[in-house]
């Protein structure tokens, strides 16, 4: 077993916390930077707008702890691409070429301080076709010897199909509301809950274009009347911390054989970063 998953984790060390000396001290330990990536999106009655924010940098903070201060938490970029859930309202939407440009400044901040790896954990599907183009283009642009992407709501969704049936699973549904219900509850709505008014239009399509690596591009609201596509009635916050728990254990996984593979694609050593100072 590795130190991902020992007990005891960890304070997460979060970007955000820390004074300008303070973040100077610790950069030469800092080994990779998590990014998380949100969404401010409608989710029907069931969750906040905020959801996928809340999710993306939750796991990014519990992976974090179980890692230890060697890997930091970014401040998470809480918008993303919801162009198609504009008919709720609530919802605000990135251009694809905004949500590229803050990444690139992003890591281009931290890459001329020092930090040269980095991890963007993606909270909403939306973002998923933007945030590949922008990881290639940072990497073609600037060598920064490690930058990739992971789906995040993927790993929240592998822990979830264990402890919830089947309808439970999917946008505003108890997977989510379950993760906000453990660490943000009173982002949660269980009052209101409700379960999906799917439309049944074009699904034999949709799932065509999926099996084959493609997308059918149409507003939700043409998915869903109210905006959700799973049902929330079995979320709990003790499922939620389940969920959260599984999903961060596999994600501080995901980092170990990262940090490995790269030390060992530089021959064993960090590269040089012709940007710190």
């Amino acid at each position: 077993m590795n130190d991902s998953a020992q007990p005891n984790p960890h304070k997460p060390l979060l970007l955000a916390d820390l004074s300008s000396p303070e973040t100077r001290e610790l950069l030469p330990r800092i080994e990779l930077v998590l990014i998380p990536v949100g969404a401010h999106e409608q989710h029907g009655p069931n969750i906040a707008v905020s959801t996928d924010t809340v999710s993306a940098d939750a796991l990014c903070r519990a992976a974090a702890g179980l890692l230890g201060p060697r890997v930091a938490v970014a401040p998470a970029i809480p918008w993303g691409i919801s162009w198609h859930h504009m008919a709720f309202p609530g919802t605000i939407t990135l251009r694809p070429a905004t949500l590229i440009a803050l990444l690139e400044d992003i890591v281009d901040s931290l890459y001329a301080h020092g930090v040269d790896r980095f991890l963007v954990v993606n909270g909403h599907g939306g973002n998923s076709a933007v945030l590949t183009a922008a990881v290639e283009q940072i990497k073609y642009e600037t060598g920064v010897p490690l930058i990739a992407a992971i789906f995040g709501y993927a790993l929240i969704a592998e822990q979830a199909r264990q402890l919830l049936p089947p309808e439970g699973i999917g946008h505003g549904g108890a997977d989510e509301a379950a993760l906000v219900l453990a660490v943000e509850p009173h982002k949660g709505k269980p009052h209101a809950a409700a379960g999906p008014e799917l439309t049944g239009l074009q699904t034999e399509s949709a799932a065509l274009l999926r099996a084959y690596g493609g997308l059918l591009a149409r507003p939700y609201h043409e998915v869903t009347r109210n905006g959700i596509t799973g049902d929330a009635s079995s979320a709990t916050a003790e499922i939620g911390r389940q969920i959260l728990d599984g999903s961060a254990r596999r994600l501080a996984e995901i980092v170990e054989v990262l940090l490995r593979e790269t030390a060992a694609a530089e021959g064993g050593g960090a590269s040089p970063n012709p940007k710190a100072s």
